[in-house]
């Protein structure tokens, strides 16, 4: 499995070089947004539950902690689990705040409106494009708050495109009301999940891997 993903790695790294839109070859922390995907695309394909989402993580699906794997289920559980997909980007991180310029900030807030106003997915990858691209062009990615914000940008377009196409995969999109904003608000309370996750475990991907698969088996399966 650990080969498998080594192979699939290499090609999704050559994707995001030679044939990703502008905003992948101009954002210098695209890389987040790449391996947020591979990793959370393995724990789908295993269907991993949210009991052991973060040992699978690194056991089958060969994401390297940097640290023993108990310790990393210990000090990144409780981050994971602290994830409300029913309250915003900002409410989520209140922790984190003071940390941010108020410019900096607004990324964040901005963020929440495209989940909250956003019609369909097209629109809300839109909406993170053209903020993604402000980023660009306005942060620093050399600072730590500003690659923070570029690769929460680049989490949120991947994640857009993985949930998209997961979502039509599964004739999830379609028909009987399922983009009503009775229930299309979920599939942007997921992708939010995987921004949260990012922000939280400060760039850390298979933590916003991991809490976006746990949000979409809790908001669209139960458990």
């Amino acid at each position: 499995m650990k080969k498998k993903l080594l192979v699939a790695t290499a090609a999704l790294l050559a994707g995001g070089v030679c044939g990703a839109p502008a905003l992948a070859a101009e954002n210098p922390v695209d890389q987040a947004g790449i391996q947020h995907n591979m990793y959370l695309g393995c724990l789908k394909d295993l269907g991993a539950s949210p009991d052991n989402a973060l040992s699978s993580l690194v056991e089958k699906c060969g994401y390297d902690p940097g640290m023993p794997l108990q310790q990393f289920i210990e000090t990144q559980q409780p981050l994971v689990d602290s994830v409300d997909p029913t309250r915003s980007v900002a409410e989520n991180i209140a922790a984190q705040r003071e940390r941010f310029s108020a410019y900096e900030f607004s990324f964040i807030e901005r963020i929440d409106r495209i989940v909250e106003n956003a019609e369909d997915m097209d629109e809300a990858a839109a909406q993170f494009a053209e903020l993604e691209k402000e980023a660009i062009e306005r942060l620093d990615p050399k600072s730590k708050n500003g690659a923070l914000i570029l690769g929460g940008l680049s989490v949120a377009r991947h994640s857009t495109r993985y949930w998209s196409e997961y979502a039509a995969k599964h004739g999830a999109l379609g028909g009987s009301g399922s983009t009503s904003k009775g229930r299309f608000w979920k599939w942007l309370g997921v992708i939010a999940a995987d921004v949260v996750g990012y922000f939280i475990s400060d760039n850390n991907v298979g933590t916003a891997a991991t809490t976006s698969s746990n949000v979409h088996t809790l908001l669209f399966e139960g458990f």
